[in-house]
């Protein structure tokens, strides 16, 4: 854990996937999955930022925003990670949206992937997925960046089944979207996406994320508000 650390990872698990199709899982018995919170600071800047989203573009600030570095970063720690158990002797395909459209795994028309970090994620025990379709946790509510490798190698691993949708009858996330992407569903297992979000129309604006209450709990917290 402290090696993946080192090369950038915030939090790191190592979750057993061997019980997944072979067509998810792509015959890799373990996954190390990445995960690193945004700032609190951060957060509380898209709330108050009116369209926050498409002030970013419209100004060219992009490579200065912190979700978009984030994403960035985890997905070159994945790589990372990867290459060093590559060198290692060990089997290892790094799950980076890189790796994932360089291998073809990445499905253009219906913008889907074979296993989804949120998936690995709540395997581990992390949280569980809204009716945003976005992973939710007790500490950081949505506020989080993750990637993913999968591998052979012998890492200590655990396993727990995908805990149910606690979003009760919050509809914070479905009110507040602009595109009405979101469709107020609770996530269940065996659930199609596309009952949860279109995300043909979804426009990755943040609000979802940033609204939702448990993200909003983290902000408080760590701000003192």
């Amino acid at each position: 854990v402290q090696e993946v650390k080192s090369i950038g990872g915030d939090f790191v698990y190592f979750v057993d996937i061997s019980q997944l199709s072979p067509s998810q899982n792509q015959g890799y018995p373990k996954a190390i999955l990445i995960m690193n919170p945004l700032s609190a600071t951060y957060i509380k800047k898209v709330t108050n930022t009116l369209d926050y989203r498409k002030m970013i573009i419209e100004n060219n600030q992009i490579e200065q925003d912190e979700f978009h570095q984030k994403e960035t970063n985890t997905d070159k720690v994945a790589d990372s990670i990867a290459k060093l158990l590559t060198q290692k002797g060990y089997a290892a395909h790094s799950q980076s949206e890189e790796s994932i459209l360089a291998a073809g795994l990445f499905d253009e028309q219906n913008r889907t992937t074979l296993l989804p970090h949120k998936t690995i994620a709540g395997m581990a025990g992390l949280g569980f997925i809204g009716k945003h379709d976005l992973l939710i946790t007790k500490e950081f509510g949505s506020a989080i960046s993750m990637c993913s490798v999968l591998t052979d190698a012998p890492l200590p691993t655990a396993h727990v089944d995908l805990p149910p949708n606690a979003c009760g009858s919050c509809t914070v996330c479905q009110e507040i979207c602009p595109t009405d992407a979101i469709k107020g569903n609770c996530w269940s297992k065996g659930i199609p996406r596309d009952e949860l979000v279109d995300v043909h129309i979804c426009i990755t604006c943040l609000k979802c994320l940033v609204h939702c209450p448990w993200t909003q709990n983290y902000m408080r917290k760590k701000l003192g508000d």
